[in-house]
C-alpha cells in the first residue's frame, strides 16, 4: 500500500542524529501493516569504508523496522558528478528519486518524509489503513515540534510507548500548534509529510534534480502537484506528526548565510507539473544501486568471512613485548592481524581491485578467502617479482601483473612488510641468499615509495585518493617510512597496521619530509630537520626536544630515520654540546657517527676533545637498486662521556658532493 522514503548518510548531522532516526523509523514501522509496505532509506554519500547509517544503528532498530527496511546505498562515486555544483554532502532530490524509481510498484502511495518524524494516530488505526481510505490526490499534515530534552528521554526500542507519550505530551505540554503556509503547501514545513500517489511521481518526472543547494525541494514538489490536482489534501483529521527538534547544533543547511535554491525559480514561478528535461534520467535509472538488508548486513558477513578464513583458535592469549628493547624484533600471528585487515574492506564496493605487495603466502591466502566470502568480484593484483614466493596454486581472485599494472588498476593498495622465511627465499629465487634477502626487504619498501610517488601525481591530476594499508609497519624501521608518505592514523600496536592516504603537496606532516622533495631540481640542495625523526637508543634518552647522552650509559645515543633515501650524496650535521669539563669524549674514547644501509656501514666519522660544535658525516646512497636504501644514521658513545645532541640536519646535494670515504 505505502512506501515511506527517507534519506541520510552515516555522519553526525544535527543533534543526536542516531537516536532521532531510530525513534522515527521504529515508530513508522509500527504503523505499517500491509505485506507490501516498506521503508526505503537512501544512504547517500557515506564514505566507502563506513557502513551505511542504518547498519550503524541496526541494534537500536526494532525487528519490525529491520524487516520493513530497504537500504539503497549511493556511493561517493555517484555523488561526484554533482559535487562541483553544491557544498552539501547529501542531495535530497537525487536521493528521493532513487528511492521512488526503485520502490515497490505494488504500492499505491509514496510518503516522502524524514527520519526524525514521529506519527501518531489518535484512534489507533495504522498508517496503511488510513492511506487505503484516501481518495486520489496528495496530502499534507501539520508539524508539531518536540523539544530536545523531551524526545531524548524516549525509549527508542518501544515505539508503541513512545507514540502514547508523544500524544500525551502534545496535549499536556501544549505542543500542538498548527502553522499554516501558502495555499499549495497548506502547512509550514511540508517536507515532513508529503503523501503522493506513486503514479503521480512517475508522471511528473520525480523531484527536481536541479535543486542541489538545499531548501524548497518540498515546496517545489507541492507546487507541481497542486498544479496537477488543483488542491491540497489534508491528513490532519487522521494523523498527528511530531518533529524531533535538533537546532542546538547548527547544520550546513541551517546556517544563516547558507546558499539555498532560488524560491522564485523553483516555487513561485513554476507553471508546469512535469519536468521533461529529466524524464529519462531522474532517479539514476541506469545506475547499479546496491541494496542492503540490515538483518543480514555487513556485520554478519564480516564475522562469517573472517571466521571461516582463520583455521584454529586461541586457547590462551598470545603475548608480545612492545618496548624499546624489542624495536624491530616483534612478530605476530597472521591470524591475529586478519580481523583488523578485513575490517578495512568490509564496507567497500564489491567490484574494486586490490593491489597486494608482499611475499607471505599465509597472509595472502587467508585474506583471499575472506575477500571471496565477502562477495568481492574484483581482482587481487600481485607483483610479478614476488609471485614465485607465493608457492602453490593461487586463489582464483589473484592476478599477476607488473608494478605499473597495479598502479593503473588497483583501487586500494596493501603493503605487507613482513619478509617470507629465508628458506622460502632461497628455494624460490636463484642467487646468493644474502643478496636475495636484502633485495626482498627492499622489494616492498621500494614499491611503496614508487607507488606513493605515483599517487601524489595521480591525485594532483584530480583522481580520487586511494587508501594505502601497511601490514607489519609499527615498532620497526618501516613505521617512519610509512609516516613519511602517509597521513596515517596512529592505530594500536596490536593491529600491526598503519593505513591512510598519501600526503599531497601542501599537506605534509610538519616534521616529515618526502625524499626526494618534489621541489628538488638539479643544481640545488635541500635540508631537513632530522632530529624529530631520530629515536633514542640504549645510550641516550629524550629530553626537551633534544637527545641526551648521560654519563655512565654506553651504546647508541640515537638512530634513524630508517627511511628510504633517494640515490645521491648527503651530509648529516650534528650539533653537540658537552656536559663534561674534560671535553666531549674524554682523552681516550671518541664519539662514533656512522651511516648504515642494512648491515653495511657506508660512512663513519669520529669526534674527540670537543666541548661544543658541529660534527659532519657525509655519505652516498648508491643507485644500485639491488641494494637496500633504507638508511640509518647513528651516534655511538662510551660510558664515561656526557653530552647533548642539540640538533641534527640532513642535506641532500645536487649536483653530487665530493665525498671522501
Amino acid at each position: 500500500m505505502i512506501s515511506i522514503v527517507l534519506y541520510g548518510r552515516n555522519d553526525s548531522y544535527g543533534y543526536n542524529l542516531h537516536k532521532r532516526a531510530a525513534l522515527g523509523m521504529n515508530c513508522m514501522a509500527e504503523l505499517l501493516t500491509d505485506a507490501d509496505d516498506e521503508i526505503i532509506f537512501v544512504d547517500y554519500n557515506t564514505p566507502d569504508d563506513f557502513p551505511t547509517f542504518p547498519e550503524a544503528i541496526s541494534d537500536t532498530l526494532t525487528a519490525n523496522a529491520r524487516q520493513r527496511l530497504r537500504v539503497l546505498r549511493v556511493r561517493p562515486s555517484l555523488h561526484a558528478r554533482f559535487r562541483s555544483r553544491t557544498r552539501l554532502h547529501a542531495l535530497e532530490p537525487i536521493a528521493r528519486n532513487i528511492a521512488v524509481r526503485r520502490s515497490n510498484p505494488a504500492n499505491r502511495w509514496i510518503l516522502s518524509t524524514n527520519t526524525d518524524m514521529i506519527f501518531v494516530t489518535p484512534d489507533g488505526a495504522s498508517l496503511t489503513t488510513i492511506a487505503a481510505s484516501l481518495s486520489d490526490g496528495f496530502y499534507h499534515l501539520p508539524r508539531f515540534e518536540l523539544p530536545e530534552s523531551l524526545w531524548e528521554g524516549f525509549n527508542r526500542t518501544d515505539p508503541a510507548g513512545v507514540m502514547r507519550l508523544v500524544a500525551q505530551y502534545g496535549r499536556s505540554m501544549c505542543l500542538n500548534e498548527v502553522v499554516y503556509g501558502s495555499e499549495y503547501i497548506k502547512y509550514d514545513a511540508p517536507g515532513d509529510f508529503q503523501l503522493i500517489l506513486r503514479d503521480d511521481l512517475f508522471a511528473i518526472d520525480g523531484f527536481d534534480e536541479e535543486m542541489l543547494l538545499g531548501w524548497h525541494v518540498d515546496s517545489n514538489i507541492a507546487r507541481r502537484l497542486y498544479l496537477r490536482h488543483g488542491e491540497v489534501g489534508d491528513a490532519a483529521g487522521r494523523l498527528l506528526g511530531y518533529h524531533c527538534d535538533h537546532t542546538r547544533q547548527v547544520t550546513p543547511a541551517h546556517e544563516q548565510r547558507a546558499p539555498t535554491n532560488d524560491a522564485a525559480r523553483f516555487v513561485d514561478n513554476v507553471t508546469s507539473s512535469a519536468l521533461p528535461g529529466q524524464r529519462t534520467t531522474w532517479g539514476c535509472p541506469n545506475e547499479r544501486i546496491e541494496e542492503i538488508k540490515v538483518d543480514s548486513g555487513i556485520h554478519r558477513e564480516y564475522v562469517d568471512a573472517v571466521g571461516k578464513a582463520i583455521v584454529g583458535e586461541l586457547d590462551d592469549p598470545q603475548a608480545v613485548n612492545y618496548s624499546h628493547s624489542t624495536w624491530g624484533r616483534t612478530s605476530y600471528d597472521a591470524r591475529h592481524v586478519l580481523p583488523f585487515l578485513v575490517d578495512l574492506f568490509a564496507s567497500l564496493p564489491r567490484h574494486i581491485n586490490l593491489g597486494w605487495l608482499g611475499g607471505r603466502v599465509d597472509r595472502l591466502a587467508m585474506f583471499c578467502s575472506a575477500w571471496e566470502r565477502l562477495g568481492f568480484t574484483g581482482r587481487i593484483l600481485i607483483d610479478r617479482w614476488a609471485a614465485p614466493l607465493l608457492d602453490g596454486e593461487l586463489p582464483a581472485c589473484v592476478q599477476i601483473t607488473e608494478t605499473q599494472g597495479i598502479d593503473q588498476q588497483a583501487d586500494t593498495l596493501v603493503f605487507d612488510f613482513g619478509a617470507p622465511p629465508a628458506s622460502a627465499l632461497r628455494t624460490t629465487l636463484p642467487g646468493d641468499a644474502k643478496i636475495i634477502e636484502a633485495a626482498f626487504e627492499d622489494f616492498v619498501g621500494n614499491r611503496f615509495v614508487t607507488l606513493a610517488g605515483a599517487e601524489r601525481i595521480r591525485v594532483g591530476n584530480g583522481a580520487p585518493p586511494r587508501r594505502f594499508v601497511c601490514i607489519d609497519s609499527i615498532h620497526n624501521r618501516y613505521e617512519t617510512l610509512v609516516r613519511q608518505y602517509l597521513a596515517a592514523a596512529t592505530a594500536p600496536f596490536s593491529t600491526r597496521l598503519r593505513h591512510g592516504f598519501v600526503h599531497t603537496s601542501g599537506a605534509m606532516e610538519p616534521t616529515v619530509a618526502v625524499w626526494p622533495p618534489p621541489e628538488m631540481t638539479v643544481g640545488t640542495t635541500h635540508t631537513i630537520d632530522l632530529l624529530p625523526l631520530l629515536r633514542a637508543g640504549d645510550g641516550g634518552s629524550n629530553g626537551n626536544g633534544r637527545l641526551v647522552a648521560p654519563f655512565g650509559r654506553r651504546g647508541y645515543v640515537c638512530r634513524g630515520p630508517s627511511q628510504i633515501l633517494s640515490p645521491g650524496n648527503y651530509r648529516a650535521d650534528f650539533r653537540l654540546t658537552s656536559r663534561n669539563p674534560f671535553g666531549l669524549s674524554g682523552a681516550f674514547r671518541p664519539v662514533i657517527l656512522d651511516a648504515v644501509i642494512g648491515a653495511e656501514r657506508i660512512a663513519e666519522a669520529r669526534a674527540r676533545f670537543i666541548g661544543a660544535g658541529t660534527v659532519s658525516l657525509t655519505f652516498q646512497v648508491p643507485h644500485d637498486t639491488a641494494r637496500r636504501r633504507v638508511v640509518e644514521i647513528r651516534i655511538f658513545r662510551g660510558r664515561y662521556i656526557d653530552f647533548v645532541v642539540e640538533s641534527v640536519t640532513l642535506t641532500r646535494f645536487s649536483p653530487p658532493l665530493a665525498l671522501s670515504q
